[in-house]
């Protein structure tokens, strides 16, 4: 990792560029599939690539990249590219089966990743902040995230006056099957989570934490990342709470990027927020049953409620001595 990394243009233009240029470029195709009722899944798997993609080329562009693993930064802007032209010929030639291949470059992309990471030197990876560490710590933050999670979701229940029909959800075997089977899924799916959090977390947030200081340059993240969501908000949730969705993001971005920055602080370890970031993204399957969020509708009292919520929850973190003046930017 870097030891001070300073906000720069030369780093920040290609980053922003990249991660920011192409989900909004990306928005036009997204509003014609979503009117057209094509699938817009893969605009959402798609988006999850930009960041990394934009912070290997602020890397590479700055001679950052020499003494990290080219290889593997070379594969993932491969797999952002196919991704990008999924996108583009889900609207071009609709019906021919793009939703299926951005399935497979998901799957066979995170498998053959791996091979390429770990067929990498050592110090390569750790200079480029992919090595392992901490692993328990690590573990505990992921279980501590997915416990919060769980009383989120009871507490929203419980507040709806859905309680007791939830807790028999939670007397049969699917939940917990459902949760011990993510485990396995992360390993055949880590790059789009990968690439959201080696671009916001491992690169933005200690760049954004050098001229804001710890707690603004998270707070900043916070809303910057949930601004990179407006397409989504836009075109891939239900367009009538527009909103609504993007003031629903910014809450949720703000909050988890808290917890998020807590975690990859604690740990000194990018594979921290990635995990958290999966399980994020998954345990919607563990506690609701599902985990389509297309075309979701949200209400203004659901904002508020889920601002309450998330605040009493995520907020508190902030308070660690991890954000703290004598605190180390990673």
């Amino acid at each position: 990792m870097e030891d001070s990394p300073r906000c720069t243009a030369r780093q920040l233009v290609p980053f922003a560029l990249i991660a920011y240029g192409l989900p909004f470029l990306m928005g036009i195709p997204l509003a014609i599939a979503q009117r057209a009722g094509y699938p817009t899944d893969i605009f959402a798997n798609a988006q999850m690539y930009y960041p990394a993609a934009g912070a290997i080329a602020a890397l590479l562009l700055t001679g950052q990249a020499d003494a990290m693993p080219r290889r593997f930064f070379v594969f993932h802007l491969i797999c952002t590219g196919l991704m990008a032209l999924c996108c583009l010929g889900t609207v071009i030639l609709p019906g021919g089966g793009w939703l299926v291949a951005c399935n497979l470059i998901v799957i066979l992309g995170s498998l053959a990743g791996w091979g390429v990471l770990l067929a990498q030197k050592k110090e390569l990876r750790q200079a480029a902040g992919l090595g392992w560490q901490k692993g328990k710590l690590v573990c505990g933050c992921v279980v501590l995230y997915i416990l919060l999670r769980t009383a989120l979701v009871f507490a929203g229940a419980a507040i709806s006056g859905q309680l007791e029909e939830y807790l028999v959800y939670w007397t049969t075997p699917a939940p917990y099957l459902a949760l011990v089977m993510l485990i396995p899924n992360f390993f055949c799916s880590f790059e789009p989570f990968w690439g959201e959090e080696y671009g916001w977390r491992y690169f933005l947030q200690p760049r954004l934490q050098s001229q804001f200081g710890m707690r603004g340059g998270v707070l900043l993240l916070g809303v910057l990342w949930g601004l990179w969501h407006l397409p989504l908000n836009l075109f891939y949730h239900n367009p009538d709470t527009a909103l609504q969705n993007v003031a629903g993001q910014l809450i949720t971005c703000v909050t988890l990027g808290i917890f998020f920055a807590w975690a990859y602080l604690k740990t000194g370890n990018i594979w921290a927020p990635v995990l958290l970031h999966f399980f994020n993204n998954n345990l919607g399957e563990v506690c609701n049953a599902t985990a389509d969020i297309s075309n979701q509708t949200i209400g203004w009292l659901d904002v508020g409620l889920h601002l309450v919520l998330m605040g009493v929850v995520f907020l508190p973190f902030l308070a660690s001595p991890v954000f703290g003046k004598k605190a180390k930017v990673q």
